[in-house]
């Protein structure tokens, strides 16, 4: 079964060579000897790039030229030369795959160092920072169902005048999620008396001897840090379960060593 013009080139293109060269090949083949122009005609490509084609193929073997008169002429060579586009796309085959065989032990240790990139939140001033736990409880997609905190209260108040002592964060109550607190105030354990009201448990330290400032919450992944200096009050909050985790086992061996004072 013979194949149309369109089937060859698809079938040498195979080879290797782009479709521009298969037909400029293909259409040496069929004339024979030929000036540029006339081979231009026969593949359809215009003359100047088929005299740079040919240039090409002329340095892969698949086509000669001679010069007769003023004129140059182009021949395809036999077409049992494009043996060498297989013999070439093999050798580049195993090259390749000499590189993959030193590259993929490599590529497979990478399969070990952790995927987990943290994902981090910037709040710049009172406003935006008001608003991370209101934004953060609204958006938050986990199951977590308890928080732990490091706060000192004092700044906190001062920071919400309109949140009385000893009362909790709103949004925290309103989705049900149970805290444990590690605080310091200059007005002493506060917030004992009102515990078991708000779903909280808390442990107070004394100022002098653990100087607390700003409050940092840890929430499932999240790791939630809020400082008040200078009266410019910012915010991070951390997407990250390891980073979440370490600071869950601060936040135990503090909780133990502030027993003593409760």
């Amino acid at each position: 079964m013979l194949m149309n013009d369109h089937e060859l080139i698809s079938h040498i293109e195979e080879l290797g060579l782009s479709n521009k060269e298969a037909r400029v090949y293909v259409a040496a083949l069929k004339l024979g000897p030929s000036p540029v122009q006339r081979i231009a005609d026969q593949s359809g490509i215009k003359r100047v790039t088929t005299y740079v084609i040919l240039e090409s193929l002329v340095g892969l073997g698949l086509v000669s030229q001679s010069i007769k008169g003023k004129k140059t002429y182009f021949v395809a060579e036999e077409p049992t030369n494009l043996a060498r586009l297989l013999e070439k796309r093999e050798h580049e085959l195993k090259e390749q795959k000499h590189n993959f065989d030193m590259v993929l032990p490599q590529l497979q240790s990478l399969k070990s160092v952790p995927k987990e990139m943290p994902e981090v939140k910037f709040y710049d001033g009172a406003d935006s920072v008001r608003s991370l736990f209101a934004d953060f409880f609204a958006s938050y997609k986990g199951n977590a169902q308890e928080i732990y905190a490091f706060s000192n209260v004092d700044q906190v108040h001062s920071f919400s005048p309109d949140r009385a002592p000893s009362k909790p964060n709103m949004d925290r109550v309103k989705h049900n999620i149970h805290s444990r607190l590690i605080y310091t105030s200059d007005q002493g354990p506060i917030y004992k008396v009102s515990d078991a009201e708000y779903k909280r448990e808390s442990r107070y330290v004394p100022k002098d001897e653990y100087p607390v400032t700003g409050d940092i919450s840890v929430f499932g992944e999240y790791v939630i840090m809020i400082s008040f200096a200078d009266n410019h009050p910012i915010g991070l909050a951390i997407r990250n379960g390891e980073m979440a985790r370490s600071m869950k086992a601060i936040f135990d061996m503090a909780w133990e060593s502030a027993a003593k004072f409760n």
